[in-house]
């Protein structure tokens, strides 16, 4: 049985990531295909998206291999994916659109299932939701043996069309064993483009290593329509042994950590640390976490087993807004946070949200007064986005009109009715970068570079001036 896996993020077709320089590969897509060779001896082909200008590569690729089985299969672990673009869909119903339909078309992602209708008239016959993993093993079991719908379709996890109508099968709550998870399949993907641009770009080359699915939290904006309220772990002693391929067989000199929340099992981060001191090898690496578990000792473990930047969730320095999004989490642990994370010598980046409902101004003061507190090193800063399937998307569906997804990354259109004009939430977006890199200056730093930062950091003062001054005019 012929298998074709691609996924569907095209940089070029993101005008922000296109500019940033930062590709990373589809971990998930190739993670599958290790998964197919080793529970059913299926050694299946891939097509990489990523540096295509245009949908025709992968028509050219399903022409080329005439696939019995071609899978469309999203990286679940990068959050670019998890917000459902409409470019990206676009750019796949349009090959498939092209494309001779040589067998079962199968998809999985975000968007494919908030969008599962609209992905089943494009021309896919299945769509695969949670712990997606095992019932593609199961489907394509059930197809190889039987190579007709009847062989998946009472199946659990999936959607797929019945006489035009779509039928919804129950949700699966098992998966495939995190402890017997095969390494992602590296030899399926030219790693050559993405090296180049990052080192062109930033003199270093990164990859991405997942060590666990899911979040247990339940933050009522964020979207978990492929692994639910639920989070399993691989073990230190695999996580490590992964870190050690990615950096001595594959020459990474940095990795990302695409955990929702990275090391939430206690004691992980400890024994992990103790195995990559084990296996000799030092390898910077990013992750995200929640300030609340960010403990002395956690801080510390995180330093020692190579983690040089940890993002934090931070959302809003108000916590009238943190309780209304159900964030479980105060103010003074994200100041604690902070502070501990630094003394450990490690960076910090602040995920940052407006908009959301009930903001106002006082509210993005204190935003905005906690950057200025804190001083993080890197600042990522977002509207909010209301995406299907979560309390926040149903508050809030009543207000949204035909739009209900971003374009690209760098979209942040305000869907639904903000406190203020959407151009108000542009220019605040801008407004806060400029402040950021001018409150910087604030750091602790030896004379000589403080007088170049200071030559630096008034290149911000038109920018946080023209901004105010847009501000101002939706007030």
């Amino acid at each position: 049985m012929k298998i074709l896996v691609s996924h569907s993020f095209f940089l070029h077709l993101d005008a922000k990531e296109a500019k940033n320089r930062k590709p990373y590969p589809p971990l998930a897509s190739i993670t599958l295909i290790a998964w197919l060779k080793q529970e059913l001896g299926l050694d299946a082909e891939f097509y990489d998206v990523m540096f295509d200008e245009n949908p025709a590569g992968l028509v050219a690729a399903i022409r080329e291999c005439q696939p019995d089985v071609f899978i469309l299969y999203d990286d679940d672990f990068n959050f670019l994916t998890k917000m459902c673009l409409e470019n990206m869909r676009d750019a796949i119903f349009a090959a498939l659109a092209e494309s001779p339909k040589t067998g079962l078309f199968i998809a999985h992602g975000s968007d494919a299932s908030d969008q599962a209708e609209a992905y089943l008239n494009a021309g896919f016959d299945v769509i695969v939701h949670r712990n997606a993993e095992k019932t593609v093993v199961d489907l394509l079991l059930n197809y190889r043996e039987n190579p007709n719908p009847a062989a998946y379709r009472e199946l659990p996890g999936i959607s797929f069309l019945d006489d035009l109508q779509v039928v919804h099968q129950p949700q699966t709550k098992t998966n495939l064993p995190m402890e017997f998870a095969p390494m992602p399949a590296w030899a399926k993907i030219d790693l050559t483009p993405y090296r180049a641009m990052w080192r062109s770009a930033h003199g270093y080359f990164s990859l991405n290593v997942s060590t666990s699915h899911g979040c247990p939290f339940r933050c009522n904006w964020c979207a978990k329509p492929l692994y639910g309220r639920t989070y399993k772990a691989i073990s230190p002693r695999r996580a490590a042994a992964e870190f050690a391929f990615v950096a001595l067989e594959l020459h990474a000199d940095q990795i990302w950590v695409t955990d929702d929340i990275f090391a939430l099992k206690p004691g992980w981060i400890s024994e992990f640390a103790d195995e990559m001191a084990a296996l000799n090898v030092r390898i910077p690496y990013k992750c995200q976490n929640r300030a609340d578990l960010i403990t002395e000792t956690m801080a510390a473990e995180l330093a020692r087993s190579g983690c040089a930047e940890v993002w934090l969730g931070v959302e809003s320095g108000s916590q009238r807004i943190l309780d209304a999004m159900d964030k479980d989490e105060n103010i003074e642990s994200i100041k604690t946070a902070s502070h501990l994370l630094k003394k450990h010598g490690v960076q910090v980046g602040f995920f940052l949200q407006y908009g959301y409902l009930g903001e106002d101004f006082s509210d993005i003061r204190q935003t905005l007064a906690l950057v200025r507190e804190c001083l993080p090193d890197h600042i990522g800063i977002s509207v909010s986005y209301p995406l299907k399937g979560t309390p926040f998307y149903e508050t809030v569906a009543a207000q949204m009109g035909q739009k209900k997804n971003w374009r690209d990354s760098g979209d942040l259109a305000m869907m639904y009715r903000g406190t203020y004009h959407p151009e108000f939430y542009r220019a605040l977006h801008s407004y806060t970068h400029h402040y950021f890199g001018f409150v910087s200056l604030l750091r602790s730093q030896p004379l000589t570079k403080r007088i170049k930062r200071v030559a630096a950091q008034i290149r911000h003062i038109p920018g946080m001036l023209k901004y105010k001054r847009i501000m101002k005019a939706y007030l």
